[in-house]
């Protein structure tokens, strides 16, 4: 294969502004013609966005798209740069998706000299075959399948995926080209790769719109050298950056656009996050470039970052003022930080509001270093009088939980009061362990226009804290004595009963040490992994669970003495988790930054705890 110059397209894709993405697409269209360059690819579904709720169903939107396609295959007349875009494709009139209206397919144009080239099927694109249905993603909800659409057409398979020749220089290259998940073909029989690369290609190109999560792009660098090492040709996978939303989750896409040689190796690596075009020079024999992974927490900082600005960004410019109430905790001093680094310190308002004594002097005092620390406004608003006149007025009693909850309404009384008159917003600052064991309340601190660490373990806040101190403010804006504090929610009276948490939390040691907590990494296999009551119990039983669950030997003992124990907490946890379904359904939008999100990533139903008959018989066995 000769010298090829390709642009690696990384744009931030606006969701539902096809004529705003068609500008940007046909301007670098015309920068690649000023740089000589041969072709240039942009993500998946480009045009519309790919995470627009269900406005696919809307017939002008869909007739917008097909416009702007129009324009921007138009703009390719009058040079020989390559255009590959992701959009959507229209079949005729009369044919009907599964959504029962004009059927369309995620799929891609391959435009030169103004016209979409055709393969060997006769297509004017290509299309995703794979379409996936898990996690926050419903591609068949609006999309027919390119194996659907062949079978209809009656057309083999390999046709409709077939290369598409492209002369260029006086060559002619044979060009494979497929949408997103297809490349991510270990659960599905179909193997798109196998398909085309059978039929002879020079370079394969992937175009995607696939989010940030942890350690997913070491996982495609694995997936990309297996698919490479049958096919033994370069691979060009172009990512969309930004942040897109479905109503519930904000969902990072970090772009990490990279070229890959035909051993599949990392040749040239566009940078994370950066909304822009990149230019290589495509050889047959790429060198392998140098290549390193930013560290774990590195990246959530940055998913978290990116996504709560993808957030502000639909604010509008007059409200983006956020009030934080400051209980003196590591949440709400994560999340004031949060804000001050994305909308400035002039635009953070902090909030403490203690009824009577039951806030401790040492929480109050530390809401008060928290924002002479960030510089922000701090106000103390007492909510003594709220609290008695509701519990008066209802006959609630002091010690009760229904008291607990009218303080908690109250405080939220005071964030959204004040929201309102600074014309802003107020945020909720609980994270994924509180979510998941409905630690939280619903009317209370269940509310805000955004959750920031909602997809955050409570060990992950520590890590993220220590990380804000020493890199991104350089200096300590959240003291130690926050991170030292043990949690509570100070809804009683100062020295009675207990208020810690009744959970095990992950924490960070004064040098930076990450220590992982029970109760957290049980979230995790839960959301994350879908683990159940009865995988834990078995690796309790077959002493494997702390193996399992990553954490310091000696953890389980340490927190129940006896098997008995370990069950009992088991069953309240499990409990906890279902019985805060139907808070959960309610709960504010949130960053998703994990394996699996609360919102519309984790798909729940509000139901009773289960338990398998095979789990009551291991639990008999192990009481026993």
């Amino acid at each position: 294969m000769d010298t090829l110059t390709v642009a690696l397209g990384q744009i931030d894709v606006r969701a539902g502004d096809p004529r705003f993405n068609a500008d940007r697409i046909i301007a670098e269209v015309v920068r690649a013609k000023e740089r000589l360059v041969d072709v240039i690819v942009f993500p998946e579904l480009s045009v519309p966005g790919y995470l627009v709720g269900d406005v696919p169903e809307q017939e002008a939107f869909v007739r917008e798209v097909w416009y702007q396609n129009e324009r921007i295959v138009a703009a390719t007349a009058g040079s020989d740069v390559v255009v590959i875009f992701g959009t959507y494709a229209i079949d005729h009139v009369d044919a009907k998706g599964k959504d029962g209206r004009v059927r369309k397919l995620n799929a891609g144009i391959v435009a030169h000299r103004g016209a979409a080239l055709k393969n060997r099927a006769g297509l004017p694109f290509f299309a995703k075959t794979l379409l996936p249905t898990y996690r926050m993603f419903d591609d068949e909800r609006h999309f027919f399948s390119l194996r659907d659409f062949a079978n209809e057409r009656q057309v083999p398979l390999q046709d409709a995926l077939a290369p598409f020749d492209i002369t260029l220089n006086g060559n002619t290259y044979r060009i494979g080209v497929m949408v997103c998940e297809d490349m991510w073909d270990q659960d599905y029989v179909l193997k798109p790769m196998q398909i085309l690369t059978q039929q002879g290609v020079d370079v394969v190109v992937n175009i995607s719109c696939s989010p940030w999560g942890w350690q997913k792009n070491r996982a495609r660098h694995s997936v990309v050298k297996r698919l490479c090492a049958s096919a033994h040709v370069p691979f060009i996978y172009v990512n969309a950056t930004g942040v897109q939303n479905n109503g519930k989750d904000f969902i990072v896409f970090d772009g990490s656009s990279t070229a890959y040689n035909e051993a599949g190796f990392v040749a040239h690596a566009v940078t994370p996050y950066a909304d822009c075009v990149e230019d290589f020079v495509l050889t047959a024999h790429l060198p392998e470039a140098p290549h390193t992974e930013a560290t774990d927490v590195t990246q959530l900082w940055n998913g978290i970052e990116r996504g709560l600005r993808g957030f502000i960004d639909t604010v509008p410019p007059n409200m983006r003022k956020a009030v934080v109430g400051l209980s003196g905790g590591i949440d709400s001093a994560v999340v004031a930080a949060l804000m001050v680094h994305v909308l400035g310190k002039e635009n953070v308002i902090g909030i403490t509001m203690p009824y009577r004594d039951y806030n401790s002097r040492e929480t109050r005092t530390n809401a008060k270093a928290i924002a002479d620390a960030l510089g922000i406004q701090f106000d103390e608003c007492s909510i003594d009088a709220l609290v008695d006149a509701q519990a008066a007025m209802h006959d609630i009693l002091p010690g009760t939980s229904p008291f607990k909850t009218v303080q908690a309404i109250a405080r939220m009384t005071v964030l959204a009061a004040r929201a309102g008159a600074v014309n802003g917003f107020f945020t909720s600052n609980g994270n994924k362990s509180e979510l998941a064991f409905g630690y939280y309340t619903l009317n209370g601190d269940g509310r805000g226009a955004i959750a920031p660490l909602g997809d955050l373990l409570k060990g992950e806040v520590y890590q993220l804290a220590h990380y804000m101190n020493t890199v991104v403010f350089g200096r300590e804006v959240i003291p130690r004595a926050v991170m030292d504090v043990a949690p509570m929610d100070e809804l009683g009276p100062q020295g009675t009963g207990t208020r810690k948490d009744p959970f095990d939390y992950g924490r960070i040691t004064p040098e930076g040490v990450f220590v992982r907590g029970y109760h957290d990494a049980m979230v995790h296999a839960i959301v994350g992994f879908r683990k159940d009551a009865e995988w834990f119990l078995e690796c309790y039983m077959q002493g494997t669970l702390e193996q399992e669950l990553g954490l310091d030997e000696g953890t389980v003992a340490s927190l129940f003495a006896m098997p008995h124990d370990f069950v009992a907490d088991l069953e309240r946890c499990f409990s906890l988790f279902s019985n805060a379904i139907w808070k959960r359904v309610q709960s504010v939008p949130l960053i998703l930054v994990s394996k699996r999100a609360f919102g519309w990533d984790y798909r729940e139903s509000v139901l009773p705890p289960f338990r398998s008959t095979r789990y009551e018989d291991l639990k008999e066995k192990l009481l026993a």
